[in-house]
């Protein structure tokens, strides 16, 4: 008689597993579907290609800084400097690799070195990278400002073509989603470093009595969390063809509440790369959803926050049982 209890109980459970993996998914198309809503155009066989890519491509560059957040929060970090290190990248290739190619690559190379450096300085002197990195983003701004004070610049031609592709019937941000999702997870689940990294966010004594070194592990995450946010400046530079020591403004919010929507957690070891993609793009289209409502741009910006708060309640909401497992 004990059997059919638990056989029911095991069947909810896996319901509500599934329920669980879905939330960034959810939230996406609670997000999406009132825009549909307010522009049927958006869906129209003959413009869904140009209105979807003109709706979604600027989640792109808010995806592939969540990554990079994404990473830190893997080994139970954060990165409060990762909007003002993408509107320096975005300096840095409008200002500077229009005149010296060369100039412009080294610097930034060297705030992937100082990176890896912030990554062995969290280790060594075990100090909370919330605090480095905030001192760090006033680092980038003034940088930012020196190399390019006003909006401007000139975006090589190259890049702004990349970023113009028109793949058929499929429209480019849906399939750099895809790609950066699958990227991500092969980087996380598939790599030594990223499951490392998950072990440092999980137990980092585990993984050292294992044999592994923590502070190895710690500044190639962090490298990787500076190349991130270099791709998200220089895909942001490319569709803005501009540059702006304040392009990225909110950047580092975003990012966080995208990771956390997608299954991420603070303490680290609990990350989901496919999640965290889905995270940033609802993030992206709150704002295009505020537009459509015709929402007063006085009241967009905490309009904005209610939504964002709402979206990672529901998700906690579904995680507290401490069994969701992300997709």
């Amino acid at each position: 008689m004990s059997s059919q209890p638990q056989s029911l109980d095991a069947r909810k459970g896996g319901l509500a597993r599934w329920g669980e993996s879905l939330v960034p998914a959810v939230s996406l198309l609670v997000v999406f579907i009132p825009i549909v809503y307010k522009q049927p155009n958006l869906l129209s066989p003959e413009r869904y290609h140009a209105l979807l890519t003109m709706t979604l491509v600027f989640g792109i560059p808010i995806a592939l800084a969540s990554l990079g957040q994404m990473l830190a929060m893997s080994i139970g970090e954060i990165d409060f400097s990762m909007e003002n290190l993408v509107s320096l990248t975005t300096c840095v290739i409008g200002a500077v690799m229009g005149k010296n190619l060369a100039l412009g690559f080294a610097l930034l190379f060297g705030i992937l070195v100082v990176y890896m450096l912030i990554g062995a300085f969290v280790h060594l002197k075990k100090l909370p990278s919330i605090i480095i990195t905030i001192g760090m983003s006033f680092i980038w701004t003034g940088l930012a400002i020196t190399i390019q004070p006003t909006p401007g610049g000139s975006i090589p031609a190259p890049l702004v073509a990349a970023l113009r592709l028109k793949p058929p019937w499929i429209p480019y941000p849906v399939v750099a989603a895809a790609v950066l999702a699958l990227v991500g997870h092969f980087l996380m689940f598939k790599t030594n470093l990223g499951i490392l990294a998950r072990g440092v966010g999980d137990n980092v004594k585990s993984i050292q009595q294992a044999g592994h070194s923590a502070l190895r592990v710690r500044v190639a995450v962090f490298g990787l969390v500076g190349l991130f946010g270099i791709l998200s400046g220089a895909t942001l530079a490319g569709l803005t063809t501009s540059a702006d020591p304040l392009l990225a403004k909110n950047y580092t919010l975003l990012s966080v509440a995208a990771v956390v929507l997608g299954g991420g957690a603070f303490v680290g070891g609990k990350v989901s790369a496919a999640g965290t993609v889905l995270g940033a793009f609802s993030m992206h289209l709150v704002t295009n959803l505020l537009v459509a409502l015709k929402i007063s741009t006085d009241w967009q910006a905490g309009v904005k926050g209610i939504i964002i708060l709402l979206a990672l309640y529901i998700g906690g909401f579904f995680k507290r049982t401490g069994k969701v497992r992300y997709f």
